[in-house]
């Protein structure tokens, strides 16, 4: 099963019929209206209209390890450039 969200071109996996993988969560309430920016369970990933499964849920579904972050010297904004003049 699936989780997608018409107006966006990510789908996500589903954990279960409220939660996905990455821990998004459906609106259930039955007297909610429903908006084009709400997430579905639906069975298949509709044609033509998403092109990329979360990176989060694809982790997960296959096992991968979690990426691990840059060196806090590669973002720091203050590291000095030496230019020859």
């Amino acid at each position: 099963m699936y989780i997608v969200t018409p107006s966006e071109g990510i789908y996500h996996l589903a954990l279960n019929d409220h939660l996905s993988l990455c821990g998004l969560w459906l609106n259930t309430n039955p007297e909610h209206r429903k908006r084009r920016d709400d997430r579905r369970l639906s069975e298949t990933i509709p044609d033509k209209q998403f092109i990329a499964l979360c990176s989060e849920c694809d982790r997960k579904a296959t096992g991968k390890p979690e990426p691990t972050r840059p060196s806090p010297e590669l973002l720091s904004p203050f590291v000095l450039i030496d230019i020859p003049g």
